[in-house]
C-alpha cells in the first residue's frame, strides 16, 4: 500500500490501455466514479501531515536513543579513567609492599593493556555515537 493513499476517484480511472485489455480479455465492467466528501488536496494534506509527524517521531526517537547511549558511554569512559588511575596507584603500592617483603615483582602489563584497549574502544564508540547523534539532530 502506498504511503500517501490514492483517492477512489483516481483509482477508478482506467487509463489509455483499458480498451486494449477489454478487447483481449473480453468485456469487463467499469466501476462508476465515486464521490467523496473530501477533495484530493484535503486527503493529500492530511496524509502529508501524518507522514511528516511520524517521520519527526522516528528521527526524534533515534536521536534521543543515541544521545542516551552517548551519555552512558561517556559515563563509562569517565569511570574507566578514574578506575585506571586508582588501579595504577594500587599497583604501585602493592609493588612497593611486595618489594619490601622480599617477594618478586608481579607483572601487571596484561591487565594494564586490557584497560587501555577497553578505554580506546569506548572512546571510539563515544565519537561514533556523537557523530550519529549530530546526524539525527541535523535531520
Amino acid at each position: 500500500m502506498p504511503v500517501i493513499p490514492i483517492p477512489r476517484r483516481v483509482r477508478s480511472f482506467h487509463g489509455p490501455h483499458t480498451t486494449c485489455m477489454h478487447s483481449a480479455c473480453g468485456a469487463a465492467h467499469a466501476t462508476k466514479l465515486v464521490r467523496s466528501k473530501y477533495n484530493n488536496f484535503e486527503l493529500y494534506g492530511r496524509s502529508r501531515c501524518i507522514y511528516s509527524f511520524l517521520r519527526f517521531l522516528l528521527y526524534f526517537g533515534c536521536s534521543l536513543l543515541t544521545s542516551l547511549l552517548w551519555v552512558a558511554l561517556l559515563a563509562l569512559f569517565l569511570t574507566q579513567y578514574v578506575g585506571v588511575r586508582a588501579l595504577l596507584r594500587l599497583q604501585y603500592k602493592l609493588s612497593v609492599i611486595l618489594f619490601l617483603l622480599g617477594h618478586r615483582r608481579l607483572d601487571f602489563g596484561v591487565v594494564n593493556d586490557l584497560f587501555i584497549y577497553s578505554m580506546q574502544i569506548t572512546m571510539f564508540m563515544v565519537g561514533g555515537l556523537g557523530w550519529c547523534f549530530m546526524v539525527f539532530v541535523d535531520m
